[in-house]
């Protein structure tokens, strides 16, 4: 999964072949933050990402029909191993660092 802030990477070839050569499945861009404000602070942080697109491929775009299969079949799943992890983090005792901007 490439993580970026890139905004309208679709139109730019170069881009894409780069996203080919590194066998890239999935592009984020709403985690990036996260990671960037968790590793200022030292923060130890994941994220559990539902892939519901392939954009690197023209039959991976996202359409409105796409994402109710993939919201109906895997939603349901994805947050309950979210808040599996989230319970076991939890009673392990991790601890909670308070961070800066």
């Amino acid at each position: 999964v490439y993580t970026t802030n890139r905004r309208l990477w679709e139109h730019d070839e170069r881009f894409l072949e780069h996203l080919h050569r590194v066998t890239c499945i999935a592009i984020d861009m709403e985690t990036a933050t996260f990671f960037i404000v968790g590793h200022y602070n030292q923060i130890a942080r994941g994220a559990l990402l539902l892939v519901s697109d392939v954009p690197v491929l023209a039959e991976g775009i996202k359409s409105e029909a796409s994402d109710e299969v993939v919201t109906r079949e895997f939603a349901r799943l994805h947050l309950q191993i979210g808040i599996e992890a989230m319970t076991k983090i939890g009673a392990e005792g991790e601890t909670i660092r308070h961070f800066r901007y």
